[in-house]
């Protein structure tokens, strides 16, 4: 069966399969998908004759996924077991938390290897004008963490955005009191960037926390 040709288009572009249309409207709803990528997406899903086929793995794969995967209690990073296998390890530096604002940030810094402390996801950043208000955030949970862990040391690493920002100066005030040293991933000119097509803030940032070598 080849569904794109034997399906045809309506009237206001869309599906005369109603079944068809609900699976592009669907596919739509998530993030970077327009109509166009998730009517392909559709067609190539429902357009296999094999009873296995990739419709069959992504229904299976997607409900295992929505049955095993949570957050840990602890820093809120994707896992299985909770808490998850950073908070177990004994290798890493209890001492050094890093915070990020979302599950995905973590995988960045596991990637590159360097790391060894442990990390705090924020769930989100600090945004009035989107409703995102500091009870919206687990600020209070964090507090808790850096007693319960002892730590010595907050990287904030957060996206180089006004959010960003606003976050970022929040931490710095409500943690003012505490005996912490905390410091913030550097920002300026990326590895390989020429000085033509930098941004006016990116090169005043780079000016701003230039270093002696």
């Amino acid at each position: 069966m080849t569904v794109a040709r034997n399906i045809e288009s309506g009237d206001g572009g869309e599906f005369q399969s109603p079944a068809l249309e609900r699976l592009v409207k669907s596919l739509s709803r998530l993030p970077g998908l327009g109509r166009k990528s998730a009517t392909r997406l559709a067609l190539h899903l429902v357009g296999r004759d094999e009873v296995d086929g990739p419709a069959e793995e992504l229904v299976a794969a997607v409900t295992e996924a929505r049955r095993q995967v949570t957050n840990c209690s602890s820093c809120g990073a994707i896992t299985e077991a909770d808490p998850c296998r950073i908070c177990r390890s004994e290798r890493r530096d209890p001492t050094q938390i890093c915070i990020v604002a979302t599950p995905v940030d973590i995988l960045s810094f596991e990637k590159a290897g360097f790391y060894r402390g442990r990390y705090f996801v924020l769930g989100g950043l600090l945004s009035p004008l989107d409703g995102v208000r500091a009870e919206d955030l687990p600020f209070h949970r964090l507090g808790g963490r850096l007693d319960q862990d002892g730590v010595t040391e907050v990287i904030i690493a957060l996206d180089a955005s006004v959010e960003g920002e606003t976050t970022a100066l929040y931490l710095q005030r409500l943690f003012a009191d505490r005996d912490l040293q905390m410091t913030r991933l550097a920002t300026g000119i990326p590895v390989g960037g020429a000085l033509a097509y930098i941004d006016e803030v990116t090169l005043q940032r780079a000016f701003q926390f230039r270093r002696s070598f």
